[in-house]
């Protein structure tokens, strides 16, 4: 337990965190199954809050409807860590490592991740992979549609019109892919926050210096360059 006490008066709270070569615990497991939501770790400007919204949201629907709630996140300015929102509150890294500890030490049953983001988004299929149960959406097609290659395959072999592009495999197919359909071009890193690195380019120079942001912050997956459409419409 964390000790909101200031060691003047035993603590009793739900506020928790892992530690190394402990041998006891200040807290026992539920007697029941629980369910564990991931939140949204450091906030990003122009995003982020609304995943806090998301998560709260999710323990409440939770606990109403009998569920026990075990909520992990590590920002201490969201309400999704006020340890009274949820039945225990672990302000720990979310890191595969100790989502897994929380995990089987909780007698978890299953794990959100879709309210908390990218980095919940980015455990999925590691967790999966550890035998987690992830509700909702299959990490496999959280996947799909995370990493850029896999969705604009999956685009083409539906015939579902897209703009011509290709994955990179070096800067200089990168150059040479934007000398065959014409600048400006869109560089599209997989798995990132709301836009993070993807950038337009309208003349070599600037393709160079995006695609080096773009390697930077998307360095375990598939960078796609694709033509960009000029004067286009979007419509959702």
């Amino acid at each position: 337990q964390i000790d909101t006490m200031a060691g003047e008066a035993p603590a009793q709270t739900n506020y928790l965190y892992m530690t190394y070569n402990g041998d006891e615990d200040d807290t026992l497991p539920f007697d029941e199954p629980a369910k564990m939501v991931l939140g949204s770790g450091t906030y990003r400007i122009g995003s982020s809050v609304e995943f806090d919204w998301c998560s709260v949201s999710a323990i409440r629907t939770l606990r109403k409807n009998g569920h026990k709630a075990i909520m992990v996140n590590y920002n201490p300015e969201t309400v999704s860590t006020d340890y009274d929102e949820c039945d225990k509150l672990f302000f720990e890294e979310l890191s595969l490592e100790r989502v897994l500890d929380i995990y089987e030490r909780e007698n978890c049953d299953q794990a959100i991740v879709s309210v908390g983001g990218q980095i919940p988004n980015n455990l999925a299929l590691p967790l999966y992979e550890n035998g987690v149960s992830i509700a909702g959406t299959s990490p496999a097609m959280i996947d799909n549609a995370e990493d850029r290659d896999k969705f604009s395959q999956m685009c083409d072999n539906n015939g579902i019109d897209q703009p011509a592009w290709r994955r990179l495999t070096s800067q200089e197919d990168a150059f040479d892919f934007a000398d065959e359909v014409g600048y400006p071009v869109l560089v599209r890193p997989s798995y990132v926050l709301s836009g993070a690195a993807m950038n337009v380019a309208y003349t070599p120079a600037e393709l160079s210096r995006n695609l080096q942001v773009a390697g930077e912050i998307s360095t375990k997956f598939p960078v796609v360059l694709s033509k960009f459409i000029e004067n286009g419409r979007e419509i959702d």
